[in-house]
């Protein structure tokens, strides 16, 4: 009787492994890193309007994000491109200028992640990338600083983070009512943002930015702090004094006509000290505060910087409307972001740490991001904008800096401050 058991039992487990043999074998015909490929044909749709924009030559880019292998494609007449690529998952980026209206550049940006290659598909994979309009701006970010930097006891410091912004057009700007955020995570997410819908299959980020944490904004009546062309401003993030004196890979923040994000709301006497002397009168509004965090916590890793105006209403009285904020999509936190318009940013860039991370920004913004990775990390290093040598030369030699909401095009990796020099 146990030997017709066993037997039976056995007979049972044999067909228990062939069948999950089998299933192993269909699920591994979904696998996207499995051997072969598979035909990807992108097909641009410029706006309304714009129609006429498309082109032979625009540069379309496909990144594998798991191996960091980018590939470049030029559209034909029709505004269409094809490659044949590996099986696995990609993201595809376009950025292009278009024709000057009234003396404005057009710019045509998308980006578009988890794009699946896989052999389950039958032909080839048509994409359609429907492009963001936005324009290049006059006050744009033009260095971030925070990575953080290293003491000569060997020790990791990074209470000297700052960020700049440069007028990069031929009239002045005025800082009066310019605010400033980043956006929610405080980190780039390892998955794609809820702050976003699906539409023809691929998840679009909403063109409304949740603000995390707190907004800043430039005080002022309207004209009393004008920035001439080709003049940058420098924003200490944290502690708006001398770092040099004990640390020489570090920078000096407290400087005349420097500003800080500095409030007594946030407790943490390390991270914001008393600014120095030479920022009397030179502090950013606290707008907004949200939760209990004792010190600005801009990201050390990969933060998502903004610059906005809030027209009309004002910034205080629209940000004091429940109205205008919400909470994170999926979750039961109570916590609130203030949400902001694309149309009203100025600027913005993304970082990331690692490739496979995911964008926070929509395309209008930052069609997709500046890589600093954690080798870089403690070095003094920031990113920077890259400088456009043809609008500089018809500017006279005035420093005009790429601008076409594309921070993979407009920024580098510095290797030390630039306001060191």
């Amino acid at each position: 009787m146990k030997r017709t058991i066993y037997i039976l039992l056995f007979i049972a487990f044999t067909s228990l492994v062939y069948s999950c043999q089998q299933k192993l074998d269909e699920l591994a015909g979904e696998n996207p890193y499995s051997e072969g490929t598979k035909k990807l044909n992108i097909t641009l749709v410029y706006p309304q309007g714009f129609e006429h924009e498309k082109k032979e030559g625009a540069v379309i880019k496909v990144l594998n994000p798991s191996n960091g292998v980018e590939y470049k494609v030029l559209t034909n007449a029709q505004g269409k491109a094809s490659i044949d690529l590996q099986f696995g998952f990609y993201r595809v980026s376009v950025s292009d200028k278009g024709t000057p209206v009234s003396g404005a550049i057009p710019i045509f940006n998308r980006s578009i992640d988890q794009i699946r290659m896989i052999d389950t598909l039958k032909g080839d994979l048509n994409l359609i990338v429907d492009l963001a309009l936005s324009y290049a701006g006059q006050l744009i970010i033009k260095e971030v600083y925070y990575r953080g930097c290293t003491g000569p006891d060997l020790k990791t410091f990074q209470y000297d983070k700052y960020i700049s912004f440069y007028n990069n057009s031929s009239e002045v700007a005025y800082l009066d009512s310019v605010c400033f955020g980043t956006v929610e995570p405080y980190n780039a997410p390892t998955n794609p943002t809820p702050w976003s819908y699906t539409k023809d299959g691929q998840k679009v980020i909403r063109d409304t930015v949740p603000i995390i944490e707190a907004i800043w904004q430039f005080p002022g009546t309207g004209k009393s702090h004008p920035l001439q062309p080709g003049q940058e401003v420098v924003v200490a993030l944290t502690a708006a004094i001398d770092h040099t004196i004990l640390r020489p890979m570090s920078v000096n923040l407290n400087i005349p006509g420097y500003w800080v994000c500095y409030n007594q709301r946030y407790t943490n006497a390390s991270y914001h000290p008393s600014p120095g002397p030479n920022l009397a009168n030179h502090w950013l509004d606290l707008l907004w505060k949200e939760g209990t965090a004792t010190a600005y916590p801009f990201s050390s890793v990969s933060p998502a910087a903004v610059i906005f105006r809030i027209p009309e209403i004002g910034a205080q009285a629209y940000i004091n409307n429940p109205a205008n904020r919400s909470r994170k999509p999926g979750t039961t936190s109570a916590t609130e972001y203030v949400m902001i318009p694309s149309s009203w940013i100025l600027d913005g860039v993304e970082c990331f740490d690692v490739t496979t991370k995911n964008k926070r920004l929509p395309a209008s913004i930052d069609a997709t991001y500046c890589l600093m990775s954690d080798a870089d990390r403690y070095l003094g290093k920031t990113i920077h904008r890259k400088i456009d040598q043809e609008e500089t030369n018809k500017a006279g030699g005035r420093i005009v800096y790429m601008d076409t909401n594309n921070s993979s095009n407009d920024f580098y990796v510095r290797e030390s401050q630039s306001i060191k020099n």
